[in-house]
């Protein structure tokens, strides 16, 4: 074999991990409260601007879920100085992107600029976030284009499953609902209690201004007192309930999707919150089981048994808790099958010690993409907002590497023993049940729906 030729059949050997350190940040914190966070990198004259605020969907009012999405939305839609399109218009001056949306873990408004035009596009997120008017029009319009995604959904079976997972895994839980609300809720969501929270309760929330690229703390400081030394930054936090409770041995549940070519599966299960210690034992477990490539559900239900194109495990962390996701799109005949594999591969984790190359090469792979999470200044700036919001020590992503070295063949073992638990997998599939309910009913419990959550007589 010359130089130049390539063994295909042998999976190439990891290099050594690149040097990589997070970079270090300095906290203060104005007058108000309102807390400042700064990590200084002077490689580009771009800085990024983060404001967190402690709300989230877990705020909006039962039966109108959907309320602080739009009202994220409606924030840029017009202030008492300026009208939506005047202030897109002058971001779009200054080159500045820009943007404000709310996630399960907090309520953002972000800006990205060059350092010669930040205080006049850090004056301008000012303005949008205390001086919004939320206009009537805006809102319509808005709560319409949602309402159309909405409608979309029920056609795309990756997010019906994935939805429907989560309307198992938490019952009344607002968790169980999406970000946007859905078809029930969006109508009911009412512009004067979007206006009665963004006045009453937007400004009280516990609140962090994050700047990452090429500013001093001196400066994110000045710059943070001078437009945002007057807003309300009290230190008020929301508590979230942690009254998670699995079903045990929950039955399948099948969505009916009519002539749909293949199926959607979806298996969660709940885990400890995201500062757990047992976290980084959780984060290698899952990388095994079916986090990458190589893994084990994997190289079983696609590379052996030729299943699906490609099936992966995820870790998805909400304030309070943990859900260990499974996802893959099935051919139609193998549904049964699959599931049953899925187990088996589960099972075996719980009972048997990995050999010492799946592990290496798990760590191996997490160890080397790790430095790819932190490339631009805003992901800087959202791994700054993680610390906050899952209340994570400062020297987490500095010593990430150093905990992944620590973990044994063992504790991967003892890890899937005590967090993976068969017996609370929920498991949701979206198809067609004429193509594939009777090989499940053979060998399990099923629960038959239609793609709004309504039981289906089988």
């Amino acid at each position: 074999m010359t130089r130049h030729e390539i063994d295909r059949t042998q999976i190439p050997q990891p290099d050594t991990p690149r040097p990589f350190q997070f970079p270090p940040f300095i906290r203060s914190e104005i007058k108000n409260g309102l807390k400042i966070i700064t990590a200084t990198k002077s490689n580009l004259p771009l800085v990024n601007v983060l404001l967190y605020i402690n709300a989230s969907p877990l705020d909006d009012q039962r039966g109108a879920e959907g309320e602080l999405n739009l009202l994220a939305q409606l924030l840029l839609e017009g202030s008492k100085n300026f009208t939506g399109k005047q202030i897109a218009d002058q971001f779009e001056r200054l080159g500045a992107q820009y943007n404000s949306h709310v996630a399960w873990n907090g309520f953002f408004v972000e800006i990205n600029v060059l350092k010669e035009h930040l205080v006049s596009a850090f004056s301008l997120m000012s303005e949008v976030v205390q001086n919004a008017i939320l206009p009537d029009k805006e809102f319509d319009r808005l709560r319409d284009e949602i309402m159309v995604d909405r409608l979309q959904v029920l056609d795309l079976a990756g997010r019906l499953a994935n939805e429907h997972l989560f309307r198992q895994l938490f019952a009344e839980h607002r968790y169980a609902l999406p970000i946007e609300g859905n078809e029930e809720s969006l109508p009911q969501i009412r512009l004067r209690n979007l206006r009665r929270f963004y006045l009453d309760h937007l400004p009280s929330r516990s609140a962090s201004l994050i700047f990452t690229g090429d500013i001093s703390p001196e400066e994110a400081f000045a710059v943070s007192k001078n437009y945002f030394g007057e807003w309300d930054a009290k230190i008020i936090r929301t508590e979230v309930s942690d009254d998670f409770f699995p079903s045990i041995n929950p039955p399948i549940v099948l969505v009916h999707k009519p002539d749909a070519a293949q199926t959607e599966i979806r298996l969660g299960q709940f885990l400890p919150e995201r500062k757990h210690p047992d976290f980084y034992k959780i984060k290698l477990t899952n990388e095994i089981l079916g986090g990458y490539f190589l893994s084990r559900l994997n190289l079983n239900l696609r590379e052996k048994n030729g299943f699906t194109y490609s099936i992966h495990s995820n870790l998805i962390y909400r304030p309070a808790i943990g859900i260990l996701t499974i996802g893959a799109a099935i051919q139609n005949e193998y549904v049964a099958p699959a599931i049953t594999e899925i187990f088996n591969e589960i099972e075996r984790l719980r009972s048997e010690n990995v050999n010492d190359e799946e592990l290496q090469n798990a760590r191996g792979y997490l160890t080397g993409v790790f430095p790819n999470a932190f490339e631009t200044i805003d992901q800087i700036s959202d791994a700054l907002a993680n610390i906050i919001t899952f209340d994570l020590p400062d020297d987490y992503y500095r010593t990430f590497r150093e905990k992944l070295a620590e973990i044994s063949i063992e504790d991967i073992r003892q890890t899937a023993a005590n967090y993976l638990q068969p017996d609370e997998m929920q498991v949701v599939l979206v198809g067609d049940r004429e193509k594939i309910l009777k090989q499940l009913e053979s060998k399990f419990d099923v629960l038959v729906l239609d793609v709004k959550g309504n039981p289906i007589e089988s």
